[in-house]
């Protein structure tokens, strides 16, 4: 995807360029401008797939600039920058095509999910084909609307008018329906369940929709008489109707507004207000602008659970992990907190234990994938998709150990239970040996072949293993762990381990504790 930046201030436009080149190798900014009048320029030169535009800029500023874009038939999808205090003027961009908006200061994720959702618009676009098959129906003209960048706007709402008798100006209430479980059995369950409770709900017209990169049902109501009702209807009747029925992992979000022209980016508020089903529950309509008058608490994230479950992570209790993981869940029960707070405390207690698991052994880390396991967690808009994510570690960890048991011999699987119960009392191969009735030579040789390793590296490499798991999961001193894992020399222990970790004890435990 190509992209402009139009910004005056020099480290904002730097900043955004630097941070759309590490998002995806795929987006790139071909162009960049301090005002809107050098961004006409630019953007006429180089027909960008995505305009990313300051409101208040010098000499032009980027309403004016979209305006003029929009009258010379220059097509691109914008997304524009505004502080808080300029929402309402930004509001005014809607008219220019804007796609979404980011307030400052811009994060990461913010920028990266805005990106995607660009894309995923321009890939739908050109799936929806032409302008002639758009008119089948008034499910596929709405949807078009919300997905496209046509030209034909003003014609489109001419046609809906005489074909409909829908008032491109009227009032509208758009409802956003979430569901994880994205299959056409859901799908359609869902809109059999929604029809039959709004046929009993006259006089109420209304379109059903799906956006199938978004994960979402959308319901567009027009010429209604009584919209509080019908709020009030969905709220109390409907939504609880259909989650009586077993339908779950999902979530509903309304929102009013005047025009057609707003139903994209009425939209686009409703998929962030979407998240609130994790404060608030399935069963809830989330009512947009009502949710900014939520009072919410203060994250006070509980790092003693954290501490605890890595502990159990370092003794491979799964039981205690998962009963950690319930503590840490019911943390989020207690108060009432922002959704995005609840998702940045679940990415930081997801990283904390991922990264516990790969220092104590990488193939569990492998097996779990950090960063489909983190991602599921920025996606997830009910509070099942977030318990989800945390209980998929723990099963990992439970089924990981089950299948990797190494398939050795009787001989050996004597010679590892030797080495687990007495690795901290300075074993050697010559005294398993002994005690297994074996020459130290042949031994050698045997476990060589079924493990993989000389016995040597693999005694020293669960001595160390040992000695992470209590780095993280106690309070010993070096000293104490050195003794707890076989070495009686702490000075040879600190240098043993910094050659297997590249960290001192003391550096490794401030590190991952």
């Amino acid at each position: 995807m190509r992209i402009v930046v139009v910004e005056d201030e020099y480290m904002i436009r730097c900043g955004v360029a630097k941070l759309v080149s590490k998002i995806s190798p795929e987006y790139e900014v071909v162009g960049e401008a301090e005002n809107g009048v050098d961004g006409i320029e630019v953007i006429t030169r180089l027909k960008p797939d995505l305009v990313i535009v300051d409101i208040k800029m010098p000499q032009m500023d980027g309403i004016e600039m979209l305006a003029q874009l929009k009258s010379k038939g220059v097509k691109h999808r914008t997304v524009i920058l505004s502080g808080y205090s300029e929402f309402e003027y930004a509001q005014k961009a809607i008219k220019m095509g804007v796609c979404e908006y980011l307030l400052k200061p811009i994060t990461a994720s913010d920028l990266e999910q805005t990106l995607k959702n660009v894309e995923k618009e321009i890939s739908m676009e050109k799936q929806l084909g032409t302008d002639q098959q758009v008119l089948n129906s008034l499910e596929s003209l709405f949807q078009s609307l919300v997905l496209s960048d046509s030209n034909c706007v003003d014609e489109m709402y001419k046609y809906i008018h005489e074909k409909y008798d829908i008032d491109s100006n009227g009032e509208f209430a758009a409802v956003s329906i979430y569901f994880s479980v994205h299959t056409k059995v859901t799908k359609d369950r869902i809109i059999k369940s929604l029809s039959a409770l709004l046929d009993h709900c006259q006089p109420t017209r209304y379109s059903i929709f799906e956006l199938k990169l978004h994960h979402e049902l959308v319901m567009v109501f027009y010429n209604c008489l009584d919209f509080e009702a019908l709020e009030r209807y969905l709220q109390v009747v409907v939504i609880k109707e259909i989650v009586k029925e077993g339908i779950h992992d999902i979530a509903f979000a309304w929102m009013r507004f005047s025009g057609l022209e707003f139903l994209r980016n009425s939209l686009n508020i409703l998929r962030k207000e979407l998240r609130w089903s994790i404060v608030l529950g399935e069963d809830v309509l989330i009512s947009y602008p009502k949710t900014q008058q939520i009072n919410t608490r203060l994250i006070q994230y509980p790092i003693d659970i954290e501490t605890s479950a890595k502990s159990a992570v370092c003794s491979f209790d799964v039981i205690k992990l998962k009963r950690h993981f319930e503590d840490f869940l019911s943390w989020w029960r207690k108060e009432l907190y922002q959704p995005s707070g609840i998702t940045e405390a679940f990415i930081r207690f997801a990283s904390s234990i991922i990264n516990v698991i790969r220092e104590i052994d990488y193939d569990i880390y492998v097996d779990i994938n950090q960063k489909d396991t983190l991602q599921k967690i920025m996606d997830a808009v009910t509070w099942n998709e977030l318990r989800n994510a945390l209980t998929v570690i723990a099963d990992r960890i439970s089924s990981f150990k089950k299948k990797n048991n190494p398939a050795v011999g009787l001989v050996i699987k004597k010679m590892l239970s030797i080495v687990k119960e007495h690795y901290k009392d300075g074993i050697s191969l010559d005294e398993i040996a002994t005690r297994l009735n074996i020459t130290p030579e042949y031994l050698g040789s045997l476990f060589n072949k079924e493990v993989g390793v000389n016995f040597s590296s693999y005694l020293k490499d669960f001595r160390i293993k040992k000695a992470k798991e209590l780095l993280i999961g106690t309070d010993l001193k070096t000293y104490e762990i050195a003794v707890n894992v076989g070495y009686q020399d702490p000075k040879y222990f600190c240098r043993v381990f910094k050659e297997a970790t590249g960290l001192t004890p003391g550096d490794y435990q401030k590190a991952y504790k």
